[in-house]
């Protein structure tokens, strides 16, 4: 029987996981700040038991700040943006405390202590107004606190279920806290409002693969992909490029054809985002993950080479690169993944040596 690899960890976190032998190290990949991976165990030979990522594949901008009525004269907050001037002020206080708070979180160096105790003293003089909350939970997502962002954005939609800057944010942070059927369904909610967002099919088909929801994954990708276009105009996700998007997509098309065994499929999507991205180490070691499931030995080989080239240390690409030349009966080569490996990740080594020699 052939053994299992290892696949990569998430973006971001440092997670030790160890499930059936399968190890996963703690891996940043420096592509977004913002962006998810998620480790997945294989089984079987090779068989995955869920889908895989391949670099960031959740896509996420930065929540705007609640906007601030400005009167006759009066000045908006920096950073919230400005809207047509107004005489009359719903709540004065009220917008006086907001813009203090969106200042603050816009800082060069944000005052995140400030403008949290700002947005709550203006929720509780209008308890009405989703503007506070919403900002409230702009702060907890800078900050990774993504349980009390969803509280406030639930806060915001329940004042005011129209308020749409609410909406992708809550998403985003239920899907941060693996909260993924609630995530879909804000998502689905969000499309409502703009049917036409790259972005949130994108990150829908991501919380489809994690939900087990394959094909729905698949039909979501390939529809953030015919939106951004192959060709034309480049779609403007403010902080984000239409190619690096377009990469996501076909990450997350590689993720949904995976969980459906469709290898073949799986391998030439995930091709497509190591073209659109290059250097990107993670696409790379996903790619060899795939094709070692299709059986596509050599291929999954030269896969895992590159991914050591862009990333000498990265110790589970050497420990997959030792199992792929097992598959093939090339234990001379196995084991010179092991030597190399020994300097890297003494536990992980052992782990390889055990495997061939088995």
């Amino acid at each position: 029987m052939v053994p299992e690899c290892v696949v990569i960890c998430r973006e971001g976190e440092i997670t030790p996981r160890m499930r059936n032998r399968l190890y996963c190290l703690a891996l940043i990949v420096a592509l977004s700040p913002v962006a998810l991976i998620l480790a997945q165990d294989i089984t079987g030979g090779g068989s995955l038991q869920r889908d895989i990522t391949g670099g960031a594949a959740l896509i996420f901008r930065a929540p705007q700040n609640p906007t601030v009525h400005v009167s006759s004269g009066g000045q908006g907050a920096t950073g919230g943006g400005r809207v047509k001037p107004t005489r009359k002020p719903p709540v004065p206080q009220q917008d006086s405390l907001i813009a203090r708070a969106n200042a603050a979180r816009s800082a060069p160096q944000p005052r995140y202590a400030e403008a949290e105790q700002q947005y709550q003293l203006a929720a509780q003089i209008a308890p009405d107004d989703a503007r506070a909350f919403a900002g409230l939970g702009n702060v907890y997502v800078d900050q990774g606190k993504f349980a009390q962002a969803v509280t406030a954005y639930q806060k915001a939609i329940k004042v005011k279920p129209d308020y749409n800057g609410a909406y992708l944010p809550l998403a985003f942070s239920l899907a941060r806290l693996d909260r993924y059927p609630e995530a879909i369904e804000v998502y689905q909610e969000t499309l409502k409002r703009d049917p036409s967002s790259p972005e949130v099919y994108n990150n829908l088909s991501f919380a489809y693969n994690h939900s087990g929801r394959y094909q729905d994954a698949v039909d979501a990708s390939l529809q953030a992909i015919k939106l951004l276009g192959e060709t034309g105009e480049a779609y403007k996700m403010g902080f984000q490029e239409r190619n690096e998007i377009r990469s996501y997509a076909y990450k997350n098309l590689g993720n949904a054809y995976n969980g459906l065994k469709r290898y073949d499929e799986a391998a030439n999507a995930l091709r497509k985002s190591s073209e659109i991205e290059p250097k990107n180490v993670s696409a790379h070691f996903n790619l060899g993950l795939t094709l070692y499931n299709a059986g596509r030995y050599s291929e999954a080989i030269e896969s895992y080479k590159e991914a050591i080239k862009l990333r000498p240390t990265l110790a589970q690409a050497y420990y997959n690169l030792g199992l792929t030349y097992y598959a093939i009966n090339d234990k001379t080569a196995a084991m010179a993944q092991y030597e190399t490996l020994k300097n890297i990740d003494a536990e992980l080594a052992r782990q390889l040596y055990d495997a061939i020699k088995r």
